[in-house]
């Protein structure tokens, strides 16, 4: 059973932000210390975090990281990450995954991170930089346990839930709205959901195929929706505040970058 345990949005916009930096999250379990995904300009987005947060936070502090899925705006950093790890450290980062994913993942870097900058050249391999670690549905970390389910975006886009013995953490940043889904994490006494402002229709296909519009989180019941903060928002969602969101979002709350979440 936990103690502490901290859970610190570094972003929370959409993938089309200007105002914030895409969604991603610290959590601290005992001063045991892990990332969900890992965003682009990982260097500004630490310079502002630390000008601007309730917590101060560096690349250093990357030692085990969970990823949800494969779009940029979730996996854009795992280079940047990569040759940090390489030249500034010299433990490679633990990253965590169905073993699926993490192929996925280092199909994705290899082209870049394969050929060697070392003497006599060669091609590098996956645990140069990171140390990946195949995990199932369910695994015990000791610390805390994490399960996992697919979710209603792109194939293979993963939702977690973090048990942390008495406080259960729910974290889905993207999602379309999915009725197994929302039963699964309503078990967790904090939930992190995708939520989608303004108009569904898009010249690529229907946005509900992807993300959860309001109109359809406001059709869940009043106790979901107090447990639940919103995140991948618009940069319209709010004007001045995000304690003032642009439009009803019922009982809900907009998670709020660099703001400190005490769970436990």
């Amino acid at each position: 059973m936990a103690n502490s345990v901290i859970l610190y949005p570094l972003g929370v916009g959409d993938a089309f932000t200007a105002r914030h930096f895409f969604v991603n999250s610290f959590i601290s379990v005992d001063g045991r210390e892990f990332f969900i995904d890992c965003p682009a300009y990982l260097g500004k987005m630490f310079h502002s975090n630390n000008k601007h947060g309730e917590l101060k936070l560096d690349l250093h502090r990357y030692r085990e990281l969970f990823i949800t899925h494969m779009h940029a705006d979730h996996v854009g950093g795992l280079e940047e990450l990569a040759y940090f790890q390489y030249y500034k450290t010299e433990n490679p980062v633990k990253l965590y995954g169905p073993e699926w994913l993490l192929q996925d993942i280092w199909t994705h870097l290899r082209p870049a991170l394969e050929p060697s900058v070392r003497e006599g050249g060669g091609l590098a391999a996956f645990d140069w930089y990171f140390d990946p670690v195949p995990i199932p549905h369910f695994h015990d970390f000791g610390d805390f346990k994490v399960s996992y389910k697919t979710t209603r975006h792109i194939p293979r886009t993963l939702a977690f839930r973090f048990d942390f013995g008495n406080f259960r953490l729910g974290y889905a940043p993207d999602t379309g709205f999915d009725p197994d889904l929302i039963a699964w994490i309503n078990e967790c006494d904090l939930i992190i959901h995708d939520a989608w402002f303004g108009k569904t229709e898009a010249l690529g296909g229907d946005i509900r195929s992807l993300h959860t519009p309001i109109a359809d989180l406001l059709t869940l019941p009043e106790d979901f929706q107090r447990k639940t903060l919103l995140c991948h928002y618009a940069d319209t969602a709010y004007r001045d505040s995000p304690e003032n969101p642009s439009e009803n979002i019922g009982a809900y709350r907009l998670l709020q970058q660099g703001k400190v979440y005490r769970l436990v």
